[in-house]
């Protein structure tokens, strides 16, 4: 495999190489080895991109770090500004002239200055790279020190683009769609995954889920109750090719298979793509992601089919905000796409 990497003309196909090698290898040190080389050519990489990246700067530094890499690792660090990561490199490296002067050069900034200009770079780097929980998280760390505009402005602007479920519309492969998101899709006027107005519908009216290979819509014990051709329904019924379905005593409701899997659903005015569960986008999904009590839209992609935000590879699981696009090769054509006023 190591033969097949030194032969290679892609230097991204050579870095996957050297990984498959490293976990093939059965000698420690040979595996210890091919992660060196597969880290030495990620830092090359990143630095060879002109505009650094800072996510895929820090994912080498860390690489390089792991595989016995130090000081290259601390020059890695130096670039993204980690002074903690560049001391502790050096450290590693035995490199006592280079972190004595690391150590002199620093001692006359503040620590808590230090740690909340960090904290702004790191904040940006996983905002730019979809993990904006993470990022926020970082801000509310940094913030618990004192107070700092930078950071304040940073965490307020996260927190608005940030895209809320458990609906939310999307363009997908060019296509505008209205996703409700959820294993279960419940319809009703307050609380529920679709929130209609109408008075004779209850706060959660009807669910929409699987039951096993089936696809059902149950109603919720309402006082209103729910019909088929004018018949109340009393236990779960399977949609089969399709239902028209009244809710109450004036809100028509359609519910039909898709053949990618999930239903459509089409009620007071508006049709959503119910997949319950993850909207699969290619070897991609979209799902819902439920944290404190906040609904959240995800994409996760996989080592084998990363997804890039612009020229930046992005996380495997990106918090979706509005004016994201998303594609499947750095700069590449655009798959996903979030409009910029959509939260």
């Amino acid at each position: 495999i190591l033969l097949r990497a030194d032969s290679e003309a892609s230097l991204e196909r050579r870095a996957v190489l050297f990984l498959r090698a490293a976990e093939t290898a059965a000698d420690p040190e040979l595996a210890r080895k091919a992660r060196a080389r597969k880290a030495r050519l990620s830092y090359d990489l990143v630095k060879s991109h002109g505009a650094l990246a800072r996510s895929e700067l820090l994912g080498a530094a860390t690489e390089l770090e792991a595989t016995g890499e130090h000081e290259l690792a601390a020059e890695a660090y130096k670039m993204l500004g980690d002074t903690e990561g560049e001391v502790r490199a050096l450290t590693a490296a035995g490199a006592i002239d280079k972190l004595e002067e690391r150590l002199s050069s620093d001692a006359v900034q503040s620590k808590k200055d230090r740690e909340r200009a960090m904290a702004t770079r790191r904040a940006t780097d996983l905002d730019r790279g979809g993990e904006r929980r993470a990022a926020l998280r970082v801000t509310t760390e940094a913030l618990a020190l004192g107070p700092d505009d930078r950071l304040e402005d940073l965490a307020r602007v996260i927190r608005q683009r940030l895209l809320r479920g458990p609906t939310c519309d999307l363009i997908v492969s060019g296509e505008p769609v209205s996703l409700a998101l959820g294993e279960r899709v419940t319809i009703g006027r307050g609380g529920a995954t679709i929130v209609v107005a109408s008075r004779s519908v209850s706060r959660e009216h009807v669910v929409i889920r699987r039951d096993g290979d089936r696809v059902i819509v149950e109603d919720l014990g309402t006082r209103n109750g729910t019909f088929i051709a004018g018949a109340r329904i009393a236990a779960p019924v399977p949609i089969g090719d399709g239902l028209s379905l009244m809710l109450g005593t004036d809100l028509p409701c359609r519910v039909a298979p898709r053949a990618e899997g999930g239903v459509t659903i089409e009620v007071a005015g508006g049709a959503f793509v119910a997949p319950l569960g993850p909207l699969l986008q290619g070897a991609w999904k979209v799902d819902l992601d439920v944290e404190e009590g906040e609904s959240f839209v995800v994409l996760k992609s996989s080592p084998d089919a990363p997804a890039y935000l612009g020229d930046l590879q992005a996380a495997q699981r990106i918090d979706l905000a509005a004016g994201d696009a998303v594609a499947e090769e750095r700069g590449g054509k655009v798959l996903v796409r979030v409009g910029a006023g959509t939260t």
